[in-house]
């Protein structure tokens, strides 16, 4: 995801840039240059607004890094932390829908359970009845 992204879904959840930036105590001003990709936002920030939006910080420091590093060395590290977080997602949303696909049915030894249960009350609301009669 890049900057302007984040910045968006902060302005979304704050309900207006300006909001956005008092919260994260930086210039309206400051966030429209960041959602250009003209300037990148401090460390500090970045994790404030990535906790804001409830994304992982490292995301949003990587994103926030891409924008002014020239060196490509370095812009491959920073884009390696968007790879991985990426991947880590995927990885959690494969494991949740696979162990909901695997979940076991009732065995039979509690079905079985359930029935005697409901017999049994059964039989006690009729033996009641006739000790009325």
């Amino acid at each position: 995801m890049k900057m302007k992204e984040y910045v968006e879904r902060g302005e979304k959840k704050a309900s207006s840039q300006v909001k956005l930036a008092e919260f994260l105590k930086i210039q309206a001003s400051t966030l429209g240059l960041v959602k250009q990709g003209k300037k990148s936002l401090a460390t500090a920030y970045c994790i404030k607004l990535a906790r804001y939006i409830g994304v992982d910080e490292l995301e949003v420091i990587a994103a926030s890094n891409l924008i002014i590093e020239k060196d490509e060395e370095k812009r491959k590290i920073f884009e390696s932390c968007l790879e991985k977080t990426k991947h880590a997602a995927t990885v959690t949303v494969t494991t949740f829908v696979i162990s909901i696909l695997t979940l076991a049915p009732i065995s039979p030894t509690h079905a079985e359970f359930k029935t005697s249960l409901s017999n049994n009350i059964n039989y006690t609301q009729c033996y009641i009845g006739n000790l009325k009669n």
